[in-house]
């Protein structure tokens, strides 16, 4: 019986497994890292606040909680910036993306557009919008590079193009008809935060009436009362 201690004769296989070797990895070939998208805080804080909003109109009873139209896809507006030539703000972005204005209410006494609430501001489709942009069709023609997301008569709210912060501007006809009067310009998820707070504290729907009726000792208190006046 031979030992197991007995060396091996030369050329005798041993059954030892070969060692595997790695290849060395080519230069350049390490895999670039996965990056996600940043995030947008302006765009998160008007989809929240949007939300806001609708809860705020559905508590009430407002008429435009249910006549809301569904906002407009991110095609769309890739589309409305390259006819613009201009960016549109990520605040407006968000705006259009949750709502793209709404339906008018009809009643045995009239047809009128419904508001977001304080001010009577009627929230513009995407389309008037534009219209409004390139003085086509009826109503206040918004000044160059301002895309009007609001109206009421003749005045305008309006955000700047080109911008990726949305500023929104409150723009007035002047009393010659000829020229524009600038009021206050606040970003936009301040305009939105303010209007939702007025509902809350200050605003009262009356659906009898179709109107919003404001407690001006509630106004009072608001940091802002020129945006929900």
């Amino acid at each position: 019986m031979t030992s197991s201690n007995t060396p091996l004769e030369a050329g005798q296989p041993t059954s030892r497994a070969p060692r595997l070797v790695r290849p060395a990895r080519p230069a350049g070939a390490v895999p670039a890292p996965v990056r996600l998208p940043a995030t947008d805080p302006e765009s998160d804080r008007i989809t929240g606040l949007v939300q806001r909003l609708r809860a705020q109109w559905t508590r009430s009873g407002a008429d435009i909680a249910t006549r809301l139209r569904p906002g407009v896809d991110d095609a769309r507006l890739d589309a409305v910036e390259r006819q613009l030539g201009l960016l549109l703000p990520r605040g407006a972005r968000a705006w259009w993306r949750a709502i793209d204005g709404v339906d008018p209410v009809r009643t045995a006494y009239r047809t009128s557009a419904p508001s977001v609430g304080p001010g009577g501001w009627v929230p513009l489709t995407l389309e008037e919008a534009l219209r409004r942009a390139s003085g086509q069709g009826p109503g206040l023609a918004a000044p160059p590079a301002l895309l009007p997301l609001f109206a009421r008569d003749e005045e305008l709210i309006a955000v700047r193009l080109g911008s990726s912060r949305a500023v929104a501007e409150q723009i007035v006809l002047a009393d010659d008809g000829e020229g524009y009067q600038h009021s206050w310009r606040v970003g936009l998820d301040e305009l939105l935060g303010a209007w939702a707070d007025s509902l809350l504290a200050a605003v009262i729907w009356l659906p009898d009436a179709h109107d919003w009726v404001s407690d001006p000792f509630a106004m009072q208190a608001l940091p802002r009362r020129e945006l929900v006046e």
